[in-house]
C-alpha cells in the first residue's frame, strides 16, 4: 500500500472568502500584512510587473548583445500564438503550486472570473522555505527558464517568437506569487511556518519539541 497522496479538489468559481478552507491555527499565529480583498491584492501585486519587466529587459538586452540583433518580431503570428498558449498553461501553473504542499495535502482549486485568474489554496502548514519555493516554482519552470532558453538558442521565426511571448506572459502572470515571496521575506522570521486560513496567510514559530 502506498502512502497518502495529494488530493486536488476543484471548487468552481470563487465568490467570497467564506468558500475558502479555514486552517487550525496555533495561538501564536500572526496574520500577514497583506491586502484585505482579492481586488486589492491584484492591484498591489501589479507593482511587481516593474521588477519582472526589468528582468525580461535584461535578458533581451544580453541576448541582443551576443546575437547582434533583438530576436523578436511582435508582428509575427507566432508571437500572438505564444500569448494564447499561455492560457493553456494556467492550470499547469496551479498544479505546480499544488504539488509543493506534499503528498498528504488537500488542495482546492478555484477560478475567479472577475479577476481573470485561477488559484489554489491549502490550509496545511509549510515552512518558510517551502512557501517561497512553492510560490516561485511555476514562474521559474514556465517563465524564467523558457526565456533563458529563448535567449540562448539561434533565432527561428516561429519558435523564437512563440517561446518569447509565452515566457514573458508566464513571468508577468506570476506577480501575485512575487507578492507572496516579498511578504514572506519581509515578515516571516527564520524557522517560521506559513499557513493559510480563509483569504489570508499567517506565520508562526513552531513550539520547541513539537
Amino acid at each position: 500500500m502506498g502512502g497518502p497522496v495529494l488530493k486536488l479538489i476543484y471548487r468552481g468559481e470563487y465568490r467570497s472568502e467564506d468558500q475558502l478552507p479555514k486552517g487550525n491555527l496555533p495561538q501564536n499565529a500572526i496574520r500577514f500584512d497583506e491586502p484585505e480583498t482579492a481586488e486589492a491584492l491584484v492591484r498591489r501585486a501589479a507593482w511587481f510587473c516593474v521588477p519582472a519587466g526589468a528582468f525580461i529587459a535584461l535578458v533581451v538586452a544580453v541576448s541582443a548583445l551576443f546575437s547582434g540583433f533583438v530576436k523578436i518580431n511582435p508582428a509575427s503570428p507566432a508571437f500572438f500564438a505564444g500569448m494564447a498558449l499561455f492560457l493553456l498553461a494556467l492550470l499547469p501553473h496551479e498544479l505546480l503550486h499544488a504539488v509543493c504542499f506534499g503528498k498528504d495535502a488537500e488542495v482546492e482549486l478555484y477560478i475567479s472570473i472577475k479577476n481573470m485568474m485561477l488559484f489554489v489554496v491549502c490550509a496545511k502548514p509549510i515552512s518558510k522555505r517551502r512557501f517561497i519555493f512553492m510560490s516561485l516554482l511555476p514562474n521559474v519552470v514556465l517563465g524564467a527558464l523558457p526565456l533563458l532558453v529563448w535567449a540562448a538558442l539561434p533565432y527561428d521565426g516561429v519558435f523564437s517568437n512563440l517561446l518569447f511571448s509565452f515566457s514573458v506572459m508566464a513571468i508577468l502572470g506570476g506577480v501575485g506569487d512575487y507578492l507572496n515571496v516579498f511578504n514572506a521575506l519581509r515578515q516571516m522570521p527564520k524557522g517560521s511556518m506559513q499557513q493559510l486560513s480563509g483569504f489570508h496567510s499567517y506565520w508562526f514559530l513552531p513550539e520547541k519539541g513539537a
